[in-house]
């Protein structure tokens, strides 16, 4: 089975009357659990040495700030209905996304801003494509660390929670594959911080339709490059295949991670 990447939740502060209150800094590190953890993976150089790209965005130890993970345990895993071949160039797909996250954040270091405008401008172009390239590394990552089990059905809290939402989670698997054949890109599962209740959320490309205020706790890519290798058109035989290779205990790790967080938490504070 494929190791989660581990998440860090921000500690609660206490206030004088005792009580927990949420910092600044865990809204910030909430978007860490959007990216299922801040584990370090192995640093791959982005391909950046096409004439004129700029030079990587590196952190505060030299390294790059994107790096890819490594998911090559899914390679060598049997997959039930994902062959090899599909697993491995839709891994090509995604260090790509890498490597231009990284170069769209060095370009924003050196973007003139002085040509600023909402038709056309570099900064624009930049700021749009930051959201596609880096939302496609997040949504990969969850994707594949969900990927790798034997399926079946979700048990314990996870269960409880698809059960309250959906009725049950059969009902559950009959939306999650309708929303597959319904959406372009992607369909999210994850926690509703507002209401304290699972939700999900149908995305036509990586940056179109994801709200605030949600974090994922399962992916599954509908992009026609998830599945063509293996079923051509038949998109309904690639849902199956996926139903049958979920890892429900990664999903279960990530919600009880996000579910720590106060009901009805309010990001507008």
């Amino acid at each position: 089975m494929v190791s989660d990447n581990k998440e860090t939740i921000g500690n609660y502060e206490t206030s004088q009357n005792g009580k927990s209150v949420v910092t600044r800094r865990d809204v910030l590190l909430m978007g860490a659990v959007a990216a299922a953890g801040l584990s370090t993976g192995k640093v791959l150089a982005a391909d950046t040495a096409k004439s004129g790209a700029a030079a990587p965005a590196k952190n505060a130890a030299g390294g790059e700030l994107y790096v890819a993970r490594d998911f090559s345990g899914l390679v060598g895993k049997k997959l039930d209905g994902l062959s090899q071949s599909q697993i491995e160039q839709h891994l090509k797909l995604y260090k790509g996304y890498v490597g231009k996250s990284n170069e769209i954040l060095a370009k924003l270091k050196e973007v003139d801003l002085a040509s600023a405008n909402a038709t056309y401008s570099p900064l624009r172009e930049l700021l749009m494509e930051q959201s596609f390239a880096v939302n496609g590394v997040i949504y990969h990552e969850l994707y594949f660390g969900n990927l790798g089990g034997s399926g079946g059905e979700p048990t314990g809290d996870l269960k409880a929670a698809l059960d309250e939402r959906f009725g049950s989670t059969g009902k559950f698997m009959d939306f999650l594959k309708a929303s597959g054949k319904s959406m372009r890109g992607w369909v999210i599962v994850g926690f509703n911080l507002r209401g304290g209740y699972l939700d999900t959320f149908g995305l036509d490309t990586h940056n179109m339709w994801s709200p605030a205020g949600f974090i994922p706790i399962l992916a599954l890519d509908v992009y026609e490059h998830a599945y063509m290798i293996d079923y051509g058109v038949d998109r309904a035989k690639y849902l199956d295949a996926f139903a049958r290779n979920v890892d429900w205990g990664v999903v279960a790790k990530r919600l009880a991670s996000v579910s720590k967080y106060p009901l009805g938490l309010d990001l507008t504070v």
